[in-house]
């Protein structure tokens, strides 16, 4: 009988913003925490809660090997928070114990499949994804197979790069190809199992890519990039990942980084990766953002409310993104709109556990004043009293429809509806970014009768709204917050300096 391959599954999902809070062992628990078997019954659901990677991957290995029967899973750990500041020491090193100890229980193993975002730091290092890398590699030995995703905004260390074989990174922002990645990785490893030996060139280019650029829809700078290397795919390359980093890391590890894998040999790698720094270098002057001013913004926003017939607009808060760190509850655009009488808005969605706290005990069609970060400490995050009237209160939980959260199950937590005189805010007690229109239709709220709808969202939105506004009808906001693509805002410590945008004066070639 053929021997059953033994494949471990892990994954440590954390964006880390080097000036938001400290991530605790208590935000991965809000948001995905998953230990032994409890990941391969999630991933097997319809709608899980668990990473749409690892959903991919398991679907493709039953596919590959016949029946789930025909490999062995062992499941591990994989957790994920919110996007938050740096992980705290005491618990990401009590996290690498845990897997550590489960990965040598499980004995000799034939592959490890990682699913990870790429772009954590923590409080004693930069290279928190480089450590676990590394740490999973001397347990399992040099001839074991890894194959790990990786969020695009990942900052690629060299650690991270020699200690696991493949690295596939996704191809699409907003990300709504997690799932595909997790089937590639299967795939990959599959080759691997039948004795295939990649090789990989890796380009760390000194081009940090403002958060807004970084779209990969037709257009978009970076997204061409991306369809640009995917041409060079053949019987030989058979992945090129192209990752535009997260600047809000401010790692001595930031800047976009090519990395194309071979079947054969190095060379072929190397060539194709030369050919697209080149090309990412002689295109980075599309990189510089282009923004709305507040007022604009307004402006815009009163013309859409003048009658049915005008065009409705979505204004992104790209500097408040809680995907990107933010804390999602900055009240720039939402102040600026009370004092501009604009009507028929909803602002989706505003992170306020005091808020959502007051309005449940308060209770629906009750009227509160409200005083909004009532217990934030954030500089961005400013207080502003409203009166309120509480619309409805929700549990949070909703099954997602559109782009990134399509097939999946989503948690606001309590989630509270207020009415502030014809601008209505959709609080919530779980931080995130609002992703699609799931987050407005779930609570009771029609989203395509407003004619400004506000999102606490960098890019990820526009495939969850791709059906409601054109890109033309999206409008990006030039205000203050953690995550502003505006990168000069920032006192940055670990960034390489030169690096274009921000160094005008930056250069680079391959010699």
């Amino acid at each position: 009988m053929k021997k059953k391959p033994k494949i471990a599954i892990c994954g440590f999902n954390l964006e880390s913003n080097r000036f938001a809070p400290t991530c605790a062992e208590s935000d991965f628990r809000e948001n995905m925490f998953f230990v032994g078997r409890e990941i391969s019954n999630e991933a097997r659901k319809d709608s899980p809660a668990i990473h749409l990677g690892v959903k991919g991957f398991y679907n493709e290995m039953n596919k590959l090997f016949g029946h789930d029967d025909d490999w062995i899973d062992v499941p591990t750990m994989v957790i994920g928070s919110c996007p938050a500041g740096p992980v705290e020491e005491e618990f990401f090193n009590e996290f690498l114990e845990r897997l550590r100890l489960k990965l040598l229980a499980a004995g000799p193993l034939d592959g490890v499949y990682i699913c990870q975002h790429g772009a954590a730091v923590a409080t004693h290092t930069h290279d928190p994804d480089g450590i676990m890398f590394d740490l999973i590699r001397k347990v399992v030995g040099d001839e074991t197979p890894i194959v790990t995703t990786l969020d695009l905004h990942a900052n690629i260390s060299e650690l991270m790069t020699s200690a696991v074989d493949v690295l596939v990174g996704y191809r699409t922002n907003p990300h709504v190809d997690m799932f595909d990645r997790g089937v590639e990785a299967a795939s990959v490893l599959k080759e691997m199992l039948d004795g295939m030996q990649p090789e990989k060139y890796t380009i760390r280019l000194p081009l940090v890519a403002p958060s807004v650029t970084q779209l990969t829809a037709e257009g978009f700078p970076y997204g061409d990039l991306i369809r640009y290397g995917q041409k060079f795919l053949d019987e030989d390359i058979f992945n090129v990942t192209i990752l535009s980093g997260f600047a809000f890391g401010d790692t001595p590890k930031n800047g976009m980084t090519i990395i194309v894998h071979s079947r054969s040999t190095i060379e072929n790698a190397r060539v194709v990766a030369e050919k697209l720094a080149v090309s990412a270098w002689t295109d980075r002057t599309r990189y510089v953002p282009k923004m709305t001013s507040l007022e604009q913004a307004v402006g815009l926003a009163q013309q859409a409310q003048q009658s049915a017939e005008e065009t409705p607009f979505l204004f992104a808060d790209p500097a408040d993104n809680p995907g990107g760190g933010g804390r999602g509850n900055t009240t720039y655009i939402l102040e600026a709109f009370i004092a501009a009488g604009i009507k028929n808005c909803v602002f989706s969605v505003f992170y306020d556990v005091a808020a959502v706290e007051l309005a449940c005990k308060s209770g629906v069609n009750s009227e509160i004043e409200i005083t909004l970060n009532s217990q934030e400490t954030n500089e961005y995050s400013k207080q502003l009293k409203v009166k309120a009237r509480v619309v409805s209160l929700h549990s949070g939980k909703f099954r997602g429809h559109y782009g990134m959260v399509a097939g999946t199950t989503a948690d606001t937590g309590k989630t509270a509806v207020l009415d502030l005189g014809g601008i209505t805010i959709i609080c919530i007690s779980k931080r995130q970014q609002c992703r699609s229109s799931d987050f407005i239709s779930a609570f009771g709220l029609d989203a395509s009768s407003f004619s400004s709808i506000v999102v606490k969202s960098r890019g990820h939105f526009r495939a969850g709204f791709s059906h409601l506004f054109s890109d033309d009808q999206i409008i990006e906001v030039d205000v203050p917050g953690l995550t502003s693509p505006n990168l000069s805002n920032f006192k940055w410590s670990y960034l390489p300096r030169p690096v274009y945008p921000l160094d005008n004066d930056t250069l680079w070639d391959l010699d």
